[in-house]
């Protein structure tokens, strides 16, 4: 029997991957990691993760319509 945590489908995610920023914006990830080098998105790091909250996701988005 398969277990399932219903905690996580419930809650809404708030920090995104690169690669998760990438499939949702269409940019390629290698863009989106030249931008953080510029400092041009707001990111926290979490050891070698780099995360992406949701509102900056939400403005890359607006950008790319």
């Amino acid at each position: 029997m398969k277990k399932t945590n219903k905690m996580s489908s419930a809650v809404e995610k708030r920090f995104y991957t690169v690669a998760e920023v990438a499939l949702v914006t269409g940019l390629t990830e290698a863009s989106i990691r030249a931008r953080l080098q510029r400092d041009e998105i707001m990111h926290i790091n979490i050891g070698k993760r780099v995360l992406i909250c949701k509102r900056v996701l939400e403005e890359l988005i607006g950008e790319n319509i």
